[in-house]
C-alpha cells in the first residue's frame, strides 16, 4: 500500500460521495491506495453512505472507523486514523474536498521519490497545492492538507500536533519541517478543490461552525495556543526528527560495505 487517505467526516453524505467519485476518477493505480474514514458513533448518516460507497468503489480498499465524538480533530481523528493506516504515505484530507489532478498518485510519488533520493530516513512532509487561501496575506503558503511519510509517525508519534485542536496544525507542520529541510512543496498544479466557505463556494454548515467555535474557545488556552506551541514544543519536535534522521543515517553508514 502506497497511500493512506485519512478522512474524518461528520454528517456530510453528499460531500463523501463527491470526494470518493473524485478519488475514483483521478487515481491511476487504485489498488495502491486505501481510504480510512473516521466517523462519530452518533452520526446517523455515516453508516448508510459509507456502506454505499464501499459497495460502489470495490477496487479501492476502504475502512470505516467509529469513535466517541471528540472536539480534538487532529489528535482524535487524524492521528487516530494514522495509527490504523497501512500505507507508506498518509494524506490529511477532508469530506469537503475533491481531487482535481488526474494521475495524482504517480505524479506525487515521482516528486516524493526525487526528494527522498538522498534521504534514506524518508522523513518528509509534502505540501500539496490546493485552492484554500491563507488566513493572512502575511503568512506563507503552508500545506492545508499535508502528506506525511510513515516515518514521521514513527519519529514523532503523531502527524498533526495533538495539542492543536483543529485549525493551525497545518501551520505548525510547516514550521516544524521547513527549518530542517524536510518540507517538500508540490505546487506544480492545483491538486485539491476545497468546497468550503473558506473558498466562498458554500455557506458554513454545522460542522464548520462547530470547528470555528472550538478554535475560538481554545486558541488562548496555553496548552492549545499555536504561538506557545511553536515557541515551546516545535523546537523539541524538530530535535526529535533530526535525531531520527541522524541515527538512521549513522546505521546506514555502518551497514555500507567497506
Amino acid at each position: 500500500m502506497i497511500y493512506s487517505l485519512l478522512v474524518p467526516t461528520r454528517e456530510r453524505a453528499s460531500g463523501l460521495e463527491r470526494f470518493m467519485n473524485s478519488v475514483w476518477k483521478t487515481t491511476t493505480h487504485k489498488k495502491n491506495i486505501e481510504v480510512l474514514f473516521g466517523c462519530d458513533e452518533d452520526d446517523n448518516q455515516a453508516d448508510a453512505v459509507t456502506k454505499h460507497i464501499i459497495n460502489q468503489y470495490r477496487t479501492i480498499h476502504m475502512e470505516v472507523h467509529k469513535r466517541k465524538r471528540s472536539v480534538y480533530l487532529n489528535k482524535d481523528y487524524y492521528n487516530w486514523l494514522a495509527e490504523k493506516a497501512h500505507g507508506d504515505f498518509y494524506w490529511i484530507l477532508a469530506d469537503d474536498l475533491e481531487i482535481m489532478a488526474y494521475n495524482w498518485d504517480e505524479i506525487i510519488l515521482n516528486h516524493i521519490n526525487a526528494f527522498l533520493a538522498d534521504k534514506p530516513d524518508r522523513i518528509v512532509c509534502a505540501s500539496i497545492k490546493d485552492n484554500t487561501p491563507p488566513p493572512s496575506h502575511l503568512l506563507p503558503k503552508f500545506p492545508c492538507f499535508p502528506m506525511f511519510s510513515k516515518q514521521v509517525l514513527e519519529a514523532l508519534g503523531f502527524l498533526l500536533h495533538p495539542r492543536v485542536p483543529n485549525w493551525g496544525a497545518d501551520y505548525v507542520a510547516y514550521q516544524t519541517f521547513k527549518p530542517i529541510g524536510r518540507l517538500l512543496q508540490i505546487h506544480d498544479r492545483n491538486y485539491l478543490n476545497h468546497i468550503s466557505w473558506h473558498t466562498k463556494q458554500i455557506k458554513p454548515d454545522k460542522t464548520n461552525v462547530r470547528i470555528g467555535n472550538i478554535f475560538n474557545e481554545l486558541k488562548m488556552v496555553p496548552e492549545h495556543n499555536v504561538d506557545r506551541i511553536l515557541a515551546g514544543e516545535v523546537p523539541k519536535h524538530r530535535g526529535k526528527l533530526n535525531k531520527f534522521i541522524g541515527e538512521h543515517n549513522e546505521r546506514m553508514g555502518k551497514e555500507k560495505p567497506i
